[in-house]
Order: C-alpha cells, then sequence, then structure tokens
C-alpha cells in the first residue's frame, strides 16, 4: 500500500517536471522573441526645433514634416544671407550635407556663386515668410523676399523661393535635392497649372496659324 502511494507521488512528481520544463521553454522562447523585436525596432529621438513651434521626431531612415521644415528653412537662411566675408564658411557647411548623388553638381553650382559674390562684393540678403511642406514629392519649399547689393549699387528686392529634399540617412539629414528661384514656390499643383496654360497657348498659336 506505502509501495503505491510512493509510486503515485513519484508520478506527479515526474509530471509536474515535465509541465514547469515546457513552461520555462514557453517563456524562453518568448523572451527571445522580445529581445529581437526590440533590436529589430528603430530607436525613434524626439526634439523640439528651434525654427518651429511643435515637436519632431526622427528614426534612423525617417523624419517628421516638421523636421524637414525645420531644416529646410534653416538652409534657406543659410544660403540667402551671404556676404564676402562669410561665403567661404557657407560653402563649408553646405559640403557635407549634400547627398553623393548632387554632391559634384551642388559644389561646382556652390563654388561658382561663391566666386561671383567675392568678385563683385554681393551682399544677399533674405527674409522668410512662409514655409511649405508637399507630401507627394517630399519637397520642403520657404519663401520670403530675397535682397540683393553690390559694393556701390542700391539694394534690390525680389521674392524668392527655395526648394529642397531632405532624406534621413544614420539620423543625419542629406540634401537630395535643392533649387532656389524667383517667385512663387513651383508646388506640383504650380506645375501643372503652368504646363496645362503652356498647352492652351500653343493650341492657340497653331489654331491661328
Amino acid at each position: 500500500m506505502k509501495w503505491r502511494h510512493f509510486l503515485a507521488r513519484w508520478e506527479g512528481v515526474r509530471a509536474e517536471n515535465r509541465w514547469g520544463r515546457a513552461l520555462m521553454a514557453v517563456l524562453l522562447l518568448l523572451l527571445l522573441l522580445l529581445a529581437v523585436e526590440r533590436f529589430r525596432k528603430e530607436t525613434i529621438v524626439v526634439m523640439q526645433p528651434v525654427t518651429l513651434a511643435q515637436d519632431a521626431w526622427i528614426t534612423r531612415n525617417q523624419a517628421a514634416q516638421s523636421y524637414k521644415e525645420a531644416w529646410g528653412f534653416f538652409l534657406a537662411q543659410l544660403t540667402g544671407n551671404v556676404t564676402p566675408g562669410t561665403a567661404r564658411f557657407v560653402e563649408k557647411r553646405l559640403k557635407p550635407l549634400l547627398a553623393p548623388a548632387i554632391y559634384h553638381e551642388g559644389m561646382n553650382a556652390l563654388r561658382a556663386q561663391v566666386q561671383q559674390i567675392l568678385n563683385d562684393r554681393v551682399t544677399l540678403r533674405f527674409e522668410p515668410r512662409a514655409v511649405e511642406y508637399e507630401a507627394e514629392t517630399d519637397k520642403v519649399f520657404v519663401t520670403g523676399y530675397a535682397f540683393e547689393k553690390g559694393a556701390t549699387s542700391e539694394e534690390h528686392r525680389r521674392e524668392r523661393s527655395y526648394e529642397y529634399r531632405i532624406q534621413i540617412a544614420h539620423y543625419a539629414p542629406l540634401i537630395q535635392f535643392m533649387d532656389t528661384y524667383e517667385g512663387k514656390p513651383r508646388t506640383q499643383a504650380v506645375l501643372k497649372q503652368l504646363a496645362r496654360q503652356s498647352e492652351q497657348e500653343k493650341s492657340s498659336h497653331e489654331s491661328e496659324k
């Protein structure tokens, strides 16, 4: 009788051990899955851009709209306010921000502009009025008034727009595209409208012939 009780208790202990090992294996598997997911998940950094009022976030390869707007605003201020004394400084600041795809073209254009500023003793001043982000093209447009003054000439004012496409690589901004021109920003809606006007003018000229 005692022997049967001993065997019953022994079987219970063995069954408890089997369930305990199975439970430990499941917990270990869940721990490994959580560790893998933790290492795969990108770190999100939340910051307060100095040029905007709202928070921005940035990961290894992405960033919030407000972060890109803040960089576009900074770049327009940097390239729009240049004197003969700061021209070389602006060139050095922009150099590490250019993406490899546009590096040589961008640096050649920048060096030519810097040399012209030095030769003509031109002072450029930019007063921003609006910052616009276009999600369709991932572009930032900064519009305002540009003032240009030579060594002996009067200051001239023109409406000017700066256009940037900024990519994030390893938490750092890279300029994939940049342009500046007189007038309003050339958004997709504006470009489509200009294309329609061009087609209408072309059709009108053809009908007159």
